[in-house]
């Protein structure tokens, strides 16, 4: 199931490496847009309101060690890129233990910490308990979560990007029929849908851990490697640290602009929390585009192949800029349609068509910035990013929230922060991008004539 990053046309490459990446991550969008639509039918609007008031915090905790996969990805990557098979096998036993000690470190975290944090965010009073329990029996699996991150990280590592998307169908289709139970059934409404996702994501690693197990290929797992090596380690550290910090950044943004949005209503908040299970998936296609342009790019670096490298940026910026703007349109041409599928209230429909529409036209823009961004990450060139990511990730997006949007508080106007700060970190990274390029061409083309 491997794809070969390093020959052949590099577009149909792309596209085909791709499209399960796609596929992954529009189902995981799917899949919790049905655990909303369920809690929404089965539960009401306030579990709705619980569980979305808790979206940016989770993912602002997760990105304190998602990084790591992003290191080992790029690391393992590398070395196939350069067929270093020892090495390849060194750092997949190194990530697997990293991925469980991160997982339990997040765990503990959120089990102390969830109600403080979710009050500093202004949480609703009326949602508070329900967005608690249902933080703290989703990072009671965390261990188990974020090691299959770290799976799947090293199994696209390796070209495969087809068996982390047939591990989230499964779990997935899973996830839901547990739902219906938990919620519909048993009526245990947000903490239903935690425990749901919970063993959803158990079954997903189990298989994840089976494949590699059983593979025969440069990263089949190792009993004897399955330990932290100084080397390994402190590599994903130079490129996980970064990219956490960096991540972190935007995140940190995110909540604010969350917590922003929590203090309006109740209403706006279920708003929120829908409409974006549809813009969602316009995000998420540009992101999964920019996922595997990291790992050819980290392939192409470890072979030498700066000529791959510049045509492979080139031609995942205009993939993602057409595929993004496409499924744009199209959610924008069904909003109302799909939100009254969600919600019978004309209030939330009409709050969160606003947002839905905004973010759908202009996500293509973060697409873009994804691209180059995982590509600076590829070429070992993360302080680049780090540096980006303050300035724009927080820098900017937290001015906006703090000086433009009271000078027109609509959710199309606080979401303008998302397009403004990429826009301006794009031509940050396409200065950066460029004396990257040059420099590595320039160092390669000396050591060649040596």
């Amino acid at each position: 199931m491997r794809k070969d990053l390093i020959n052949g046309r590099i577009l149909n490459t792309l596209v085909i490496y791709s499209i399960p990446l796609i596929v992954t991550n529009v189902v995981q969008i799917l899949f919790h847009a049905a655990d909303v639509a369920i809690l929404s039918l089965m539960a009401g609007d306030l579990s709705v309101a619980a569980v979305g008031a808790c979206g940016s915090l989770i993912t602002l905790l997760v990105s304190l060690c998602s990084g790591f996969a992003t290191g080992a990805n790029i690391l393992i990557a590398k070395r196939i890129g350069s067929k270093d098979e020892t090495g390849v096998r060194r750092a997949v036993g190194t990530a697997l233990v990293v991925g469980f000690c991160a997982g339990l470190f997040l765990m503990t975290v959120a089990l102390i910490f969830a109600k403080r944090l979710l009050i500093l965010m202004q949480c609703q009073p009326d949602v508070l308990d329900m967005a608690v329990l249902y933080m703290k029996i989703y990072f009671l699996g965390m261990p188990f979560t974020m090691l299959y991150n770290f799976v799947a990280a090293i199994l696209r590592a390796s070209g495969d990007s087809v068996r982390p998307m047939a591990y989230m169908l499964i779990s997935g289709v899973l996830n839901v029929i547990l739902n219906v139970l938990f919620v519909g059934v048993l009526d245990l409404t947000v903490a239903g849908v935690a425990i749901a996702t919970v063993l959803s994501n158990v079954t997903s690693l189990v298989m994840g851990l089976t494949a590699l197990i059983r593979n025969h290929g440069i990263c089949k797992i190792e009993l004897r490697q399955l330990r932290i090596r100084r080397l390994e380690f402190f590599e994903m550290l130079k490129i996980g640290v970064p990219a956490s910090s960096g991540g972190l950044c935007f995140y940190v943004s995110n909540v604010i602009i969350s917590s922003t949005v929590n203090s309006m209503s109740t209403e706006v908040m279920t708003a929120n929390a829908i409409a974006g299970q549809f813009d969602g998936f316009v995000y998420t296609v540009g992101n999964a585009i920019a996922l595997a342009t990291m790992t050819m790019v980290g392939q192409n670096f470890g072979a030498g192949r700066f000529d791959r490298i510049r045509k492979t940026v080139k031609t995942s910026a205009l993939y993602a800029t057409a595929v993004s703007l496409s499924l744009g349109f199209v959610f924008v041409l069904l909003a109302e349609t799909l939100l009254n599928i969600m919600t019978d209230s004309a209030a939330v429909v009409s709050i969160a068509k606003e947002r839905m529409i905004f973010l759908c036209l202009t996500y293509f823009i973060t697409g873009i910035m994804e691209v180059l961004s995982f590509t600076l990450h590829a070429l070992r060139r993360q302080k680049y990013v780090l540096i980006v990511c303050a300035v724009c990730g927080f820098g900017v997006r937290s001015c906006w929230v703090w000086f433009v949007w009271p000078l027109h508080q609509t959710l199309s106007m606080l979401f303008a922060s998302y397009a403004v700060s990429a826009l301006i970190a794009i031509l940050f990274y396409v200065f950066m991008y460029r004396s990257t390029m040059r420099e590595y061409e320039r160092d390669s083309a000396y050591i060649s004539q040596s």
